[in-house]
């Protein structure tokens, strides 16, 4: 296997989880294993790692912002660090599994990035940030619910908690610890006590127990440095090890050794007590007996235990396993604890628990062990024998076991809601705007969640709740059904721009509108439509500069700009309409999404923008229909897409396109053309760029078809592999979101779904869903060769929609994608800038590449 394991403390730093996972790691590669280390920053400020070449063998340090935290670096799931994730997936994937072991953001990350690449997630629960935050925080309640309010936005936090007697501040904390783990596959905790408190507070996820290890080399150093003849005289020899912070009480333990005269201390750790702990110790006068010794290479550590009498905890009600007893197992050597619930780390008769965590009970127990030499000599040979349980081989097997069972529920299809109580909601929302935020932050990772929620996931933005459905099967049982919906919300927000058109009309008018534009769409003016296309793509591609950085999203809006305005107009008098077009719809469209989304009371508030719009929308209006009525005057068929339109009439009415009919549905084209098509030529492009494989192919494909003459329609047909490299394209950026109101109570696979809800599914989700397309963060043009196309679930097809909202123009914009493809391609061998980093936007409903700057060099 290959395990991407994600925690928020780089492996270089003391703690717990780190000696836990740094042993893990070890366990599972001495088994042919392999792990990618996801982790914080190193606290002294390395440099970060890339996705190229790691800062460690394969440790990734993600991005830090924020302030520190207990002297830890803060990480959060931003975009940037989801880039540098996904970018380490792409180059060493594939990924079997994600193991998360900490609850803030490098692990909110892996569970991101475990949804979008549809990979088991598995989280251990290591800590108790309830304690933790009581201990650390002056304002544990304050942390607790700024906590909590952060996770929430990633994490579903919506499932009821039992009540447990519990301060605020720690219920608030529990909901995170939770929370995190019920996203989650499968979890393990390290102790049954553990294991119960998250029972008790309401986890329901698969839960196993799974004890931590010690490393099978360091069991074997400890049992070669332990001496042969153990001691009887002489002062106790006490070790503590740990992080010198509040949670882990190291003054407790100085104060129980200052109470315990004939006795040392060996105290080994950082932290922020460090310097009060030295403080105390000089005050005291006990340098003699009390060491602090700081981080120290692992071979003294090691002499230190080894020669130990007693192996001292001072944790109370903090650790969940707590590392260092089970070192002290590893090395022989008995335990005094204060904390009854780590009582099962400790083999019994091999440890003491004290009265209660004082000072004064541990001091107690000290003296009592150091009057009685011979007990403890026969609680070192206790624990001496119980050393090799503790190895990390003895528990990788199981957790390999949880791995392969977190697979199988993943595969698992969750079932069907029956009623709208059953249906869960997206993580993230947030009072007044809904998930509006989380989507258009980062469209693809939303969507890509929601799948693995149920079959019907809920949503909202601002006050409206909308209702996703996730797999293929409800999608066209919709989209081929005969209930009646509306898009009344995106109506509203382009009524200034084409408020009339059909994408947004309902009913019988929808089907009349359809029928009247298909015409203008029908193969025989294709044929036409598609030659004129050719010869612009040539002329494009001949006119592009050699050898200067060119930005490939904006030659790719210019030429779709003018292939589509040229099929709407191709008469004399059309010429201010273009410029009018090439003006205004680029920023006309980046609105639109955003206007869809915000609540309409907020839309309103964009007092500017909406100026603006009004603005640009009334001219671009008013030039296309100067051109039409030019049209009409004329009376003439021009052979494009406008003469198509005035001229029909509908055999079943009668009834004909008025000229605010056909400006609504030509903008409508213009839109889809800048939206839809550029977006996914600019993609095409990156990606073969990107890919040299494919790029080598394709370019041998086009040098044997098309050479050095320009590409025509008579082409397309020779061109298979391009054809399938479009076909990847539609699948892999697919729509993001598509949605219709529903007009009264509808039911969908057995769900009553109330009037008024939105009904919403995303093509890019289903369409990155391994259960319908294998590896389906792979970009693989060749899944759509004929020997593999077969395999496609054909209904999970659904980059141009299903039914009556499938898109009219989908043969033409896959025609003029293939044909801009070629005449660029053939021409040219465009070099990616190497410092630039692609990004999706989602400013429309298609995402868009933020830019791709290039060299352009002849081929």
């Amino acid at each position: 296997m290959h395990v991407a394991m994600f925690m928020d403390f780089h492996p270089d730093t003391l703690g717990g989880i780190q000696t836990a996972v740094a042993a893990l790691r070890g366990g599972l590669e001495r088994t042919g294993h392999r792990v990618t280390l996801f982790v914080a920053p190193h606290s002294n400020g390395a440099p970060h790692s890339s996705a190229a070449a790691p800062t460690l063998a394969d440790v990734v340090e993600l991005h830090a912002s924020g302030p520190r935290v207990n002297d830890f670096p803060m990480v959060l799931p931003t975009a940037r660090n989801d880039e540098l994730i996904d970018a380490v997936f792409a180059a060493r994937g594939p990924f079997d599994v994600v193991h998360t072991h900490t609850t803030y953001g490098v692990s909110i990350a892996g569970m991101k990035a475990a949804r979008r690449h549809r990979v088991p997630l598995v989280h251990t629960a290591q800590s108790r940030d309830d304690n933790f935050l009581e201990h650390t925080s002056p304002a544990p309640l304050a942390a607790a619910l700024a906590l909590r309010a952060f996770h929430g936005c990633f994490v579903p936090h919506d499932r009821r908690m039992p009540r447990v007697a519990e301060s605020r501040a720690a219920r608030h904390a529990w909901r995170t610890i939770v929370g995190q783990a019920q996203a989650a596959d499968h979890v393990i905790a390290p102790t049954r006590h553990f294991a119960q408190a998250l029972l008790a507070h309401g986890l329901t996820a698969p839960l196993r127990v799974v004890s931590n290890g010690v490393d099978d080399e360091l069991v074997d150093r400890l049992r070669d440095a332990a001496p042969e003849d153990l001691r009887t005289q002489g002062p106790l020899r006490l070790v503590w090890s740990g992080r010198l912070s509040a949670e882990k009480r190291p003054l407790t333990a100085v104060e129980a050794v200052r109470m315990t005269p004939g006795c040392t201390l060996d105290l080994f750790g950082e932290g922020d007590l460090r310097d009060r702990i030295r403080a105390v110790v000089d005050r005291d006068g006990l340098a003699d007996r009390i060491r602090a010794h700081g981080r120290v290479p692992r071979e003294r550590w090691v002499a230190t235990v080894a020669h130990a009498d007693v192996v001292l905890s001072t944790s109370h009600d903090f650790d969940t396993q707590g590392l260092v007893l089970l070192e002290a197992v590893a090395a022989g050597v008995p335990i005094v604890h204060c904390d009854p619930a780590l009582a099962e780390s400790v083999p019994e008769g091999g440890g003491v628990c004290a009265a209660d965590p004082s000072a004064a009970a541990l001091a107690r127990t000290i003296a009592e062990l150091d009057a009685d030499r011979a007990k403890l000599s026969r609680m070192r040979e206790i624990v001496a024998a119980q050393a090799d349980s503790v190895r990390m081989s003895r528990q990788v097997a199981e957790v390999l076991d949880v791995y392969r069972a977190a697979a199988r529920r993943r595969v698992a299809v969750a079932p069907m809601p029956r009623t709208l109580a059953e249906v869960p909601t997206a993580p993230g929302s947030v009072p007044f705007v809904g998930h509006s935020l989380r989507a258009l932050r980062d469209a693809p990772g939303f969507v890509t969640s929601l799948s693995d929620l149920g079959p019907v996931v809920r949503i909202r933005f601002g006050r409206k709740t909308g209702y996703v459905l996730t797999t293929p099967d409800l999608v066209r049982e919709v989209g081929l059904g005969e209930v009646e919906f509306n898009r009344d919300d995106l109506r509203e927000a382009i009524e200034d721009v084409a408020g009339g058109s059909v994408n947004v009309l309902r009913g019988p008018e929808h089907k009349l509108r359809r029928r009247m534009i298909a015409p203008a769409l029908r193969q025989s003016r294709l044929t036409e439509y598609t030659a004129a296309a050719a010869d612009i793509a040539h002329t494009w591609a001949g006119g592009l500069p050699a050898g200067e950085r060119v930005d490939l999203m904006d030659e790719a809006h210019g030429l779709i700009l003018d292939t589509v305005s040229s099929t709407l107009f191709t008469a004399d008098f059309s010429d201010e309409a273009r410029r009018a077009i090439r003006d205004n719809v680029p920023w006309l469209l980046s609105q639109v999404l955003l206007r869809t989304a915000l609540p309409p009371q907020v839309r309103r508030m964009r007092l500017i923008a909406n100026y603006r719009w009004r603005g640009k929308a009334r001219h671009l209006r008013g030039v296309i229909g100067g051109v039409v009525a030019e049209y009409r005057r004329h009376d003439e068929d021009f052979n494009d897409v406008v003469s198509a339109l005035i001229r029909h009439t509908d055999a079943e009415t009668g009834a004909r396109l008025s000229d605010e009919h056909i400006i609504d549905e030509a903008i409508l084209m213009l839109a889809a053309g800048v939206g839809s098509m550029a977006s996914l030529a600019g993609w095409l492009w990156h990606e073969v760029m990107t890919r040299p494989p494919i790029a080598e192919r394709l370019y041998a494909e086009l040098d044997a078809v098309v050479g050095a003459g320009p590409v025509g329609p008579a082409h397309l047909h020779a061109l298979p592999y391009l054809r399938q490299v479009v076909a990847e394209t539609l699948r892999f950026w697919g729509t993001w979101i598509s949605g219709s109101n529903a007009d009264g109570d509808v039911t969908i696979g057995g769900l009553t779904i109330p009037a008024g809800a939105a009904v919403m599914f995303s093509p890019y989700m289903v369409q990155h869903d391994p259960r319908y397309y294998p590896a389906p963060e792979t970009f693989d043009p060749d899944r759509w060769s004929p020997d593999r196309a077969d395999d496609i679930d054909k209904k999970a097809i659904l980059s141009f929609g299903v039914g009556r909202r499938r898109c009219l123009g989908d043969h033409f914009a896959t025609l003029e994608i293939t044909l801009a493809s070629a005449a660029l391609l053939a021409r040219w061998r465009p070099v990616p800038d190497p410092g630039y980093v692609v990004r999706a936007s989602n400013r429309d409903f298609v995402l868009s590449p933020s830019a791709i700057p290039v060299t352009l060099h002849p081929r």
